[in-house]
């Protein structure tokens, strides 16, 4: 267990500690310091164990609740201005919406193009789904009935401090600690305070708290034999059920550790089938939102989303080799992959690169997350090398994600880890060498080692704190909340567009009849084919601040326009070429549809929506180029025209206009590679607008 505890120990400072950034000047002497001074002061650092234990133990853990809490929800009013901060939370928040109204997706309101956002998956039933699974928003149902979903963070933060409490006593208990287990759990609780990466974590509505909450009770579980055997099973079964359906790669490396755990306490066979019960319901919704949103019940959402949006095709899959990487997605750390692709070497990279950020979001200083091997390293507990194979085992299988740190949030996909890791530090600051009785005594050396765990925590916590708050308040500061710019100007009926996915995500509910209030996504043409649908009702532009501008516009004339980029990335359906945005500032919504990666046979399917019916003289507007191809073009099944992509500069386009009997609501357009000009490099197409007069 030692050899193990130390190899493991090897392997963090691989990953984490090789490089120089790793030891900043301001940790290093914030803990030389603070060590030094506390061991000098024995007095008074004597008294500091005495002065942890001295409150009761629920007055503490809830106090440390209470302070978590706070912090919290402080970041979600001063820096987050109480709306979502990333792209993710916004889809998280959609999809809780349609769960509240006891749906897997939304109607899609007509026309739909209007309302695709990013991370947004047209499904076989004809409704918008979110591509993330359901068990995180599963969790944010009640706070979405309450009408204050950012509550969650907050709730989250109160419910990981008691896991972690428990945590740290069922370690302490298994390990024969229980005297110095209490003071390590009651320092892992003052450690993690004044976590970076706790309060964003718990502030943005991400899913990785709620993961790291559901992990402390499933490894708290499966190590307390004090615990109903039958109880205990059914709690492993549903935490690790409830973290598949949220983070299907957190869920796989959870289930491994706690069956392992699980399975040294020896319970019995039958407490499996006890855990296959409690997990069963989970798995059952991740399986059922699958279906709805795949239309296979075994297919997950983002493998399908970006088989749609991005290049290649599985770009987003798990795994090594030159496929994986998506180029439209994530193309800096794609083009910084080689032209080799995704391997071992790239692995490590990343691994380290998210190694490296996680001991900074957590501790401060990121050395100080080596303390967390002691346990098992000197100690040889058994118990504690539950929690070190999580900690470890999540950051290698990540190794296996090609996409690194974040923005604002940095190893986000780390921070399950967190309550592990700052109980194992605690408890491994504190069983520093000392002496029975006399100077650096038991008590001396505890409070010395608490002393300089803290102050290095904070002092070198100092720098990631302001750099992350001060870039999240600018990136939230000229964003709005849609649903309370309605209310604040008492709009009781309208249509408000903005250029914000994350705002649009996090306010769209087309579930409720009376669809008064209306929000859209710009697509730079004036949303024509919204206004034709709803001719009497007045539109909004979105404005800084929660306010509003509104949009003064004639009736558009009789017509259709449907800027086709609109249909990427929620309602493309490419097969043997890749479909984007781009932009271009003469294309008549600012962005035209790139069609690449193209051969002849490839095609791209893309249904819209029109307002009125009528019979039209219709067109497909584009650019031509040196490196574009030739397309069959054919409308609801029936030939339209044949795209000639081929000219030697970027010049506009369009085709001979057909005459059509167009029906209000859904119909397909189908562009299919046929080959290309022998003078075009390549068989790309520039797609603008389907076009009808």
């Amino acid at each position: 267990m030692r050899a193990a505890g130390v190899a493991a120990a090897a392997v963090w400072a691989f990953l984490a500690l090789t490089e120089r950034g790793a030891w900043p000047v301001a940790g290093l002497f914030a803990l030389g310091g603070a060590l030094a001074l506390g061991l000098l002061a024995r007095p008074v650092t004597s008294l500091v164990p005495r002065l942890v234990l001295a409150a009761p133990r629920p007055a503490f853990v809830g106090a440390c609740a209470v302070a978590a809490a706070a912090i919290s929800w402080w970041v979600v009013a001063r820096t987050l201005h109480d709306r979502p901060l990333s792209i993710d939370a916004g889809i998280y928040l959609f999809q809780a919406r349609t769960l509240a109204h006891g749906h897997f997706g939304m109607p899609e309101p007509l026309p739909a193009q209007a309302f695709g956002d990013r991370f947004l998956l047209d499904g076989p039933d004809g409704r918008l789904h979110g591509i993330f699974p359901p068990g995180w928003p599963l969790a944010l149902v009640p706070f979405v009935w309450i009408g204050r979903p950012m509550l969650a963070g907050p709730v989250i933060a109160v419910g990981l401090v008691f896991a972690q409490a428990r945590l740290g006593r069922t370690l302490a208990r298994r390990a024969g600690d229980v005297s110095g287990g209490e003071l390590a759990t009651r320092v892992s609780l003052l450690l993690a305070l004044p976590s970076i990466g706790r309060a964003l974590e718990t502030a943005d509505l991400l899913s990785h708290a709620f993961v790291a909450l559901l992990a402390c009770v499933a490894v708290v579980a499966a190590l307390d034999d004090a615990m109903p055997v039958r109880r205990r099973a059914v709690i492993v079964g549903a935490c690790v059920g409830w973290v598949l359906a949220a983070r299907l790669l957190d869920g796989v490396v959870l289930g491994a550790v706690v069956v392992v755990a699980f399975a040294w306490t020896r319970p019995g066979l039958r407490a499996l089938g006890w855990c296959v019960a409690g997990a069963a319901p989970f798995v059952v919704l991740l399986v059922l939102e699958q279906r709805a949103a795949t239309g296979a019940w075994f297919l997950p959402t983002q493998t399908a989303y970006f088989t749609r949006s991005d290049w290649p095709s599985t770009c987003h899959r798990l795994g090594f080799g030159p496929d994986v990487g998506c180029t439209v997605e994530h193309p800096g750390p794609v083009a910084r992959l080689g032209g080799h692709g995704y391997g071992l070497p790239q692995a490590l990279s990343i691994a380290r690169e998210r190694a490296g950020s996680v001991g900074e979001e957590l501790v401060g200083f990121a050395p100080l997350l080596l303390l967390a091997f002691v346990p098992v390293a000197v100690a040889a507990s058994a118990a504690d090398a539950a929690a070190v194979a999580f900690v470890l085992g999540l950051t290698l299988a990540y190794g296996l994600f090609y996409y690194g740190n974040a923005l604002f949030f940095g190893a986000r996909h780390l921070f399950p880890v967190a309550p592990f890791a700052w109980v194992l530090v605690a408890r491994g600051a504190l069983a520093a060498p000392h002496r029975e009785r006399g100077w650096l005594d038991a008590r001396h050396a505890a409070g010395a080692a608490s002393v300089a765990l803290l102050v290095a925590a904070i002092v070198a916590g100092r720098a990631p704190w302001k750099e992350r708050l001060d870039g999240a308040a600018a990136f939230q500061a000229p964003r709005s909340d849609l649903r309370r710019s309605f209310a604040k100007n008492f709009v009781e009926r309208g249509i408000l567009k903005t250029r914000d996915y994350t705002s649009f995500a996090a306010a769209f509910d087309s579930w409720p009849a009376d669809q008064r209030l209306v929000y859209a996504l710009d697509d730079g043409s004036g949303l024509l084919e919204l206004r034709r649908a709803h001719p009497d009702v007045p539109m909004f532009l979105s404005l800084p601040g929660d306010d509003l501008g509104r949009f003064y516009a004639a009736r558009p004339p009789a017509g259709v326009l449907v800027e086709l980029e609109t249909a990427w990335p929620a309602f493309v359906r490419p097969s043997g070429l890749a479909a984007r945005q781009l932009p271009l500032d003469s294309a008549s919504g600012g962005h035209v549809l790139l069609l690449s990666h193209a051969s002849p046979g490839g095609q791209v399917i893309l249904p819209f929506d029109i307002a009125i019916a009528g019979t039209y003289a219709v067109e497909v507007d584009g650019f031509q180029g040196p490196d574009q191809g030739d397309y069959e073009l054919a409308l609801d099944g029936e030939p339209m025209a044949l795209w000639r992509g081929y000219a030697p500069a970027l010049a506009t386009e369009h085709t001979t206009p057909v005459t059509r009997s167009l029906a209000s609501g859904r119909h397909v357009l189908v562009a299919r590679c046929t080959g290309h000009d022998t003078r075009s490099a390549d068989y790309d197409a520039r797609l603008d607008a389907f076009v009808g007069r």
